[in-house]
């Protein structure tokens, strides 16, 4: 690392709310903490208080915004201080064009989000697999493109699944499910998930994983449990702490984001569930690689083929001890470290803008 990309600041905007959900906070906060061991590095999240349990204990220089304008107030106090931003990478589906416009005009941008409505407007995207978005793969995209399982994001501190472990595991009975369906889950599919899984035919034991963000009411899902006389059920609120207890399961429901390759990486098989065929690309690779399955969408048809998948794979142990297997060295934990390079040294060849003051939009 050269004395000019030590010198680099790299502001990083993302959205974390109960309502987005909270996948977007966990992948830029790993980014920014490979970012911070070679230069200087700020993070913006927009959002609500739900992001404190993640952002806090961090180590990070961050500041918790309203909206998109916010963002861009930020961004400018950045540019106005002693270490204006070299790049500013963003993660989430959406932000406003005019203030998108602003930042741009003024130093390199880059998403984390494959999902991203100024994604083609982006000097470089860091993608997770190699299946592109549409608009990108449809589109002569000229930025800088990183996209391969290499690129996954995967949080610090998820070590694999040993295979002795999940050979014991995966025999016990009743067999171990966990449902995850993001740290927000705004829609409450978890409550959705559970009900469905009420007519699983054979006994399991359900570990159900409620986020930072999870805000409808627990009485629904106490209420599910009591008529669920069949299963043994938990209800655990976790964040980071949710892989000790994934470890301990065979196989876990998600809604086919940054968990799904956590997962994968920790070589627990997985069920994905939809809302649209638009999101099915993000986990078509690791089902090609034979790692996890995809129920496809709607979500309310992808509920009933996942408690299908569930009473089939009971059934076909052997089926769920292959997927472990598939899943070895197939994703590292280095994906955060190669973006957080390739940002210091790819980003910074575009130096045709300077840090001049945006110009705002009326």
């Amino acid at each position: 690392m050269n004395a000019s990309q030590r010198d680099q600041h790299v502001l990083m905007i993302c959205r974390g709310s109960a309502r987005d959900g909270l996948g977007h906070v966990m992948r830029t906060r790993t980014v920014a903490q490979e970012l911070a061991r070679s230069g200087g590095v700020s993070v913006v999240v927009i959002g609500d208080r739900v992001v404190d349990a993640l952002m806090a204990p961090s180590g990070l220089d961050w500041q918790l915004v309203d909206d998109d304008r916010a963002a861009l107030d930020a961004f400018e106090a950045h540019v106005r201080s002693s270490a204006p931003p070299s790049a500013v990478v963003f993660d989430t589906m959406r932000f406003e064009e005019a203030a998108f416009d602003a930042i741009k005009s003024s130093c390199p941008v880059a998403s984390l989000s494959p999902i991203f409505d100024r994604l083609c407007e982006c000097d470089a995207l860091f993608h997770r697999t190699r299946h592109l978005p549409p608009e990108v793969s449809g589109s002569a995209y000229t930025g800088d493109l990183h996209a391969g399982l290499e690129y996954a994001v995967i949080r610090r501190g998820i070590a694999p699944i040993e295979e002795d472990h999940y050979n014991r595991t995966v025999l016990h009975d009743p067999l171990a499910v966990a449902v995850s369906m993001g740290g927000g889950d705004a829609q409450n599919k978890t409550l959705q998930v559970l009900e469905a899984l009420r007519r699983v035919r054979k006994r399991l034991l359900l570990w159900v994983l409620l986020g930072e963000g999870y805000s409808h009411s627990y009485q629904a899902l106490v209420d599910c449990v009591r008529r669920s006389a069949q299963h043994e059920i938990i209800l655990a609120k976790t964040s980071d702490s949710m892989w000790r207890v994934l470890h301990n399961c065979s196989l876990a429901v998600l809604a086919g984001g940054t968990v799904t390759y956590e997962a994968a990486h920790a070589r627990l098989p997985s069920i994905n569930l939809f809302e649209s065929a638009d999101h099915t690309f993000l986990v078509q690779e690791l089902v090609d690689h034979g790692v996890c399955l995809s129920a496809g969408h709607p979500f309310d048809a992808a509920v009933e083929c996942a408690v299908e998948h569930i009473e089939r794979l009971d059934i076909e142990r052997s089926r769920l001890a292959a997927m472990h297997r598939a899943a070895r060295g197939l994703i590292d934990d280095q994906g955060a470290s190669r973006i957080a390079r390739l940002i210091r040294t790819t980003l910074a060849r575009h130096t045709t803008r300077t840090h001049a003051a945006p110009a705002r939009a009326a």
